[in-house]
């Protein structure tokens, strides 16, 4: 009976340990790292203080597809519990769908206790309104901290042409093969027939 009780006592240890491996990674799995997964708005934990995007914070703003543009940001500095590094930018459509990845693994300051990054605004899709999402990671935490700017408007330029279906194209249509109508054979027979025809 002591052995069971044991092996049982091994088992659920091992479980749990097994379980908390699951849990704690950050990596994201599944549609929100696909290219065009979607990102759900959410409810920050309590310890996700003090940080605040600082440009844009205006909306209305338009920028040119394609331009350069910047993302800053600022950290209170007597905050109990501080960020260390943003885990990743991106740029969401209105829909909260993944469109560009701006940068990942960023240093949170430039100066003192504010930060900027310069990039590419890289949207192939329809002129509309976007925003930014960082994602801060707060040391001894398990779930990162998401922050969202105002929104703005992508401008794609008006004289290029843009194929339906974005940068892929539009989806091929399905080839319809037509096999002769056989009368008296067997099952066998027939699709040797489809086999040699096609």
């Amino acid at each position: 009976m002591f052995k069971l009780v044991q092996a049982f006592c091994y088992l659920a240890t091992f479980l749990s340990l097994a379980h908390s491996a699951i849990v704690l990674p950050r990596a994201e799995v599944a549609e929100s790292m696909m290219q065009f997964g979607y990102n759900p708005p959410r409810v920050n934990p309590d310890y996700c203080i003090g940080f605040q995007i600082t440009y844009p914070t205006y909306p209305g703003q338009a920028y040119e597809a394609g331009s350069l543009q910047q993302i800053r940001w600022e950290v209170q500095p007597d905050i109990p519990h501080s960020p260390d590094i943003i885990t990743r930018i991106r740029i969401l459509n209105s829909t909260q769908h993944n469109q560009y990845i701006a940068g990942e693994n960023i240093t949170l300051y430039n100066v003192d206790n504010w930060g900027q990054v310069t990039f590419p605004l890289k949207i192939d899709d329809p002129t509309g309104l976007y925003h930014y999402r960082i994602m801060v990671n707060y040391p001894g935490t398990t779930v990162h901290c998401v922050y969202e700017s105002v929104p703005f408007m992508v401008l794609q330029d008006s004289t290029k042409d843009y194929p339906l279906g974005g940068v892929n194209g539009p989806i091929p249509q399905p080839v319809v093969t037509e096999y002769p109508i056989v009368e008296g054979l067997t099952e066998v027979e027939k699709l040797e027939v489809r086999l040699s025809s096609g």
